[in-house]
């Protein structure tokens, strides 16, 4: 049996200590910021896509940037979902109130009066309250187009005692609905334990 010495138990508590410290510092300095700020040209390719996704600390396959990117084309001569009619000084906290309440993973605000450059937010806020300010915020969610799984069933108190045997099998295939991650799909798999096949619908959200 593996035993340590009393030094020994002292130094890896040392250790694990301060890797929680430093991952704690690590979080501290590097929080997620849930909105950024591009161009209006940089927000319609997957590259910028990408860079506000990082900064919220979220990772996206190639394909969702690429859906994402098209989307914010799209969308740009659009008239917007929701206008928000506020004065500069408030303009950082309303674009993240707007974020949350669409559930967003995160969002990126672009000028539309100079496609090739970035608002800086911390500018605006400074403006005086009755300049006139127009900005574009794209919400993003991050969610696959598709989701597969699948699902193994068994009575787990006999295999506490080592009789381990599987009872059901399934398996299942999700086609994202909503931009919210609502997801449609079909769900197929085979009951051991009863002897037949089973086949149904399912429903994500």
């Amino acid at each position: 049996m593996f035993s340590l010495t009393k030094r020994q138990a002292v130094i890896l508590l040392g250790v694990v200590l301060l890797l929680v410290a430093c991952w704690l510092l690590y979080q501290y300095f590097h929080q997620p910021q849930p909105v950024t700020v591009e161009s209006q040209q940089l927000a319609e390719t997957p590259a910028g896509v990408d860079l506000a996704a990082k900064n919220a600390h979220i990772d996206m396959l190639q394909s969702q940037l690429n859906e994402a990117a098209q989307q914010i084309a799209e969308l740009k001569n659009k008239p917007p979902d929701t206008i928000i009619q506020t004065v500069p000084v408030e303009v950082i906290k309303t674009v993240e109130v707007e974020r949350q309440k669409s559930g967003a993973d995160f969002a990126i605000v672009t000028n539309l009066v100079n496609l090739d450059k970035q608002v800086n937010l911390q500018e605006v806020a400074s403006l005086p309250a009755d300049t006139p300010v127009t900005l574009k915020q794209y919400n993003v969610f991050a969610y696959k187009k598709v989701i597969r799984g699948v699902n193994v069933y068994s009575d787990w108190s006999k295999a506490a005692q080592g009789k381990f045997k599987i009872d059901e099998v399934t398996a299942d295939v999700s086609r994202r609905i909503t931009k919210d991650g609502k997801y449609i799909g079909i769900v197929a798999g085979y009951d051991f334990k009863y002897d037949h096949a089973k086949a149904g619908i399912r429903y994500s959200f």
